[in-house]
């Protein structure tokens, strides 16, 4: 199909000439005149919307606004190829014109924008219980040269506050837990750094810091003496390499190379892998976006992060529950893996390049994951939202099983002081949940910040 409209639209092959109608590009006596004396073509609306060239032209050279027009066409006809076309979420749903388009087009095809097809991305939710999982770098706040500069915005922060109060919310980052924590400063959240291997949910029930840390789980303790080490000497070795940074993570040591001359990248590569020598049965690397880290070789990453957070809400496995998660990196790939092996949700990819990816859905920046997480709270107004149809009024106390938190709960500590507990949010996005036909009003007591316990034997404390 897609063949048929480039054919359409360039009015046939490049050879040929002397075809009758739209197809042939030198039926008419005009192929002798000069390029400047060819009368300038006549256009008009095809049957599909493209636009049909007067077929009397002797040569064929698209201009600037056809060109436009062709690939503006081309990305419209994307949901025709994957299912009907759903309504566009704002301007996030502009077209991209890459440099390679067919390539382009061909992995958007397979890999849809998800603004595109957000309303048929929200028909198959319907009636579900939401997950929302995402990475930090490069999907809630952009690639920066320097990592302790990657702040999060006060408009994203915003945006995932009203989030987690609507369905279960977890980050889930390369970077050390409490970095990401005092990045974002949300303490309705659950955190998972250094790939995964190092979980907190937020303060339970009995909102202490001490049952906050009896819920966390780090299957690669016992690494943390050598993971010290191996900083220690990659600080050592790196710093002779201008541009060059190395990151402490908790259990896994970052190198960075993004601010290094291309020429100096196989130096930082040479340190890294010497440093690993001699504990390669105990560590190994992975690579990301111009970093390496080397990091404990355990069975434990993203995907394994993810399933252990549904299992510990107690929504692994449920027919009722989706999940998704939104990232931007290779390193997100096992989290994608997991969802599309086992059925339980949906990939995003945070991309504007083509890539070999798991994931079922794109976006291109981290502007565009803010409009749709934007999307998603207004979504969790309507009846198709499964909390809400669960009626506990909220998903914590659905998960909790009814209990509300009270509202001065202390936040996670930082700086060595309990946050005062913000106060709580009313969900003022979209109607309530339908019981007779009509929104109802929005309930009078909106759900606290406090997120549900974690539980300790695999499914959510009651």
């Amino acid at each position: 199909e897609r063949a048929g409209m480039w054919t359409r639209a360039l009015g046939g092959a490049a050879g040929g000439g002397g075809g009758d109608g739209p197809a042939g590009l030198g039926s008419s006596g005009g192929a002798d005149r000069p390029q400047s004396q060819q009368p300038r073509r006549q256009q008009h609306a095809s049957a599909n919307g493209l636009p049909d060239f007067d077929a009397g032209r002797a040569s064929f050279e698209l201009l600037e606004e056809d060109i436009e027009s062709i690939r503006a066409r081309i990305a419209s006809q994307d949901a025709g190829l994957v299912g009907s076309r759903a309504a566009p979420l704002g301007a996030a749903a502009r077209r991209v014109v890459p440099h390679d388009l067919d390539a382009f087009t061909a992995w958007r095809v397979k890999h849809p924008c998800i603004l595109s097809h957000f309303a048929d991305f929200t028909g198959l939710l319907r009636g579900k219980r939401l997950a929302v999982f995402l990475d930090y770098d490069g999907t809630l706040t952009p690639i920066v040269p320097n990592p302790e500069d990657a702040t999060l915005s006060d408009e994203m922060r915003g945006v995932i506050r009203k989030l987690a109060h609507r369905f279960p919310t977890a980050i889930i980052s390369g970077r050390g837990r409490e970095k990401v924590e005092n990045f974002v400063q949300l303490r309705e959240l659950y955190y998972a750094g250094s790939h995964g291997m190092d979980i907190a949910g937020p303060p339970d029930l009995l909102h202490t810091e001490r049952a906050r840390k009896e819920s966390s789980f780090q299957p690669a303790a016992h690494f943390r003496p050598m993971i010290d080490d191996v900083y220690n000497e990659l600080c050592s070795r790196l710093s002779l390499i201008p541009g060059a940074s190395v990151e402490h993570n908790t259990f896994c040591v970052s190198a960075h190379f993004r601010n290094c001359a291309e020429d100096r990248w196989t130096a930082v590569v040479t340190a890294v892998e010497e440093t690993l020598a001699g504990r390669s049965s105990d560590l190994c690397i992975t690579r990301g976006r111009k970093v390496m880290e080397i990091r404990p070789k355990v069975n434990w990453h993203k995907g394994t992060a993810l399933n252990h957070l549904l299992e510990e809400l107690g929504l692994k496995n449920q027919p009722d529950v989706v999940a998704i998660y939104i990232g931007d990196d290779r390193t997100d790939e096992d989290a994608f893996k997991v969802l599309q092996e086992g059925g339980q949700g949906f990939g995003i990819l945070v991309s504007n390049k083509v890539k070999d990816t798991a994931a079922c859905y794109t976006v291109r920046s981290p502007n565009e994951v803010m409009q749709l997480l934007q999307g998603l709270v207004t979504w969790a107004g309507t009846r198709d939202n499964g909390w809400l149809a669960a009626g506990k009024g909220s998903w914590r106390a659905a998960v909790a099983g009814g209990a509300a938190p009270p509202a001065d709960a202390p936040a996670v500590t930082r700086n060595g002081a309990a946050d005062a507990a913000p106060a709580a949010e009313a969900l003022d996005d979209g109607p309530a949940v339908a019981q007779n036909g009509a929104a109802d009003a929005a309930p009078a007591v909106a759900p606290t910040a406090d997120g549900p316990s974690v539980a300790q034997n695999g499914a959510a404390d009651t």
